[in-house]
């Protein structure tokens, strides 16, 4: 092999591995000495727009077309010119590039997708479809967990008289403080409205503790006239996860009354 096919043959497998547009450039200008100055251009509806530059910023000469993608364009120290095995290595390497740019903007998207199809707009939280998936993992994993269903008693009468505005301050300060009061072992859900859900495992007690603490700290604590109905059920006292929701959901029911009657008398 002749020492300009082995300086070639070195250059054009250099070009094909460089990862980025910045180092296919500098890659020309330490190969080749006479090169001083690189530009890569990108040309749209006739339009040529400088996208990346190595080196110094003497005078170049008139931009070579790439070869496989002729959008690319490369334009050089004034007097040098790329042979057609340098410009299809550039031409396809930047054809990769490309590619693998696009999968991961492509992969970004569907992230931001599925983030979004799981979670409630308003308060951040997640949402009823991310819960029917979790409920579904975590049964099928055995482990044991609790339901809680909590409906803001007061809530619509607030928003009525207040505006929607402030309702929706309240479910989003409320979502971030049902997060903030599970800590590491629950996860808060807004099922819509003003009715929010919490699946709870690893809580360091009893159910019955547990049960306790939930009608505790899980009340409104910062507006006056909001109360949280709250209802328990644990996974165990059901054989069908329906209808451990269901016996949470009556429950909530059962203390809503219950606070409702207290007030009456």
């Amino acid at each position: 092999m002749t020492p300009l096919v082995h300086f070639q043959s070195h250059l054009l497998l250099n070009l094909m591995l460089a990862d980025s547009r910045q180092a296919l450039l500098d890659e020309l200008l330490i190969r080749m000495l006479e090169v001083r100055s690189a530009t890569l251009w990108w040309r749209d509806d006739g339009v040529q727009t400088a996208v990346w530059h190595s080196g110094d910023r003497r005078p170049e000469g008139t931009a070579q077309a790439l070869l496989h993608e002729p959008r690319y364009l490369i334009s050089l120290t004034r007097g040098v010119n790329l042979p057609p095995e340098v410009l299809a290595a550039l031409g396809l390497r930047l054809v990769h590039l490309d590619a693998l740019q696009q999968i991961a903007r492509l992969n970004e998207l569907c992230v931001g997708l599925e983030t979004a199809a799981r979670s409630d707009a308003l308060t951040g939280l997640l949402n009823r479809h991310a819960l029917d998936t979790d409920l579904n993992a975590m049964d099928a994993a055995g482990n044991p967990f609790a339901v809680v269903l909590i409906d803001l008693d007061g809530f619509k009468r607030l928003n009525d008289q207040f505006g929607h505005a402030l309702g929706d301050s309240l479910l989003r300060a409320y979502g971030s403080w049902l997060t903030r009061m599970t800590g590491a072992w629950g996860q808060a859900y807004r099922l819509g409205g003003d009715e929010f859900l919490v699946l709870v495992s690893g809580f360091p007690g009893s159910p019955a503790d547990f049960s306790q603490w939930a009608h505790e700290r899980l009340q409104v604590p910062f507006v006056d006239g909001i109360h949280a109905s709250i209802g328990v059920a644990w996974r165990q006292e059901s054989w069908r996860v329906s209808d451990v929701i269901g016996l949470a959901d009556r429950r909530m029911y059962q203390a809503k009354k219950a606070r409702l009657e207290d007030m009456s008398r």
